[in-house]
C-alpha cells in the first residue's frame, strides 16, 4: 500500500501554499494603478484612492489663486512628521483649519494634499 503522507509530498504541499498565499498578497500590489513618479510620493501613498483624491483637489484648487506645490508639501510633510494623516485632519477639524472644494468641506491637510495629487495628475 502507497503511503499517502510522504514528507516529500508534505513539503511539496506546503511550499505550494506559500508560494499562494504569497501571489495572492503581491497581487493587489501588481494590479493596482501605476503612476508616473512625483516629488510628493512620500505624502500622495498616504490616500487610499490617488485619482478620486485629485478629483477632490481640483475643488481645492479652485478655490486657491497662488498654489505653491512645494511649500505645500513641506508644510504638509511637517504637519505629518509625528501624526498620521486622519489624526492632522482631526487636528484641522477641531481647529477650524478647513477649505471648501465644490461644496465640500474638508479638512485643511486633507485637502492640501489632494490638491497636490491634482498638481500631480496634470
Amino acid at each position: 500500500m502507497k503511503e499517502l503522507f510522504t514528507r516529500r509530498r508534505v513539503m511539496l504541499g506546503a511550499g505550494g501554499a506559500v508560494v499562494l498565499a504569497g501571489a495572492a498578497f503581491e497581487g493587489a500590489h501588481l494590479f493596482r494603478k501605476r503612476h508616473a513618479p512625483t516629488p510628493y510620493d512620500d505624502l500622495l501613498s498616504q490616500l487610499d484612492d490617488r485619482d478620486a483624491a485629485a478629483q477632490i483637489g481640483e475643488g481645492v484648487l479652485a478655490n486657491i489663486d497662488d498654489f505653491d506645490a512645494k511649500a505645500v508639501a513641506a508644510d504638509t510633510r511637517a504637519r505629518l512628521v509625528h501624526k498620521t494623516l486622519a489624526q492632522a485632519a482631526s487636528e484641522d477639524s477641531t481647529n477650524g483649519r478647513l477649505l471648501e472644494a465644490r461644496g465640500w468641506v474638508v479638512p485643511e491637510t486633507l485637502g492640501l494634499l489632494c490638491a497636490l495629487a491634482a498638481k500631480a495628475a496634470a
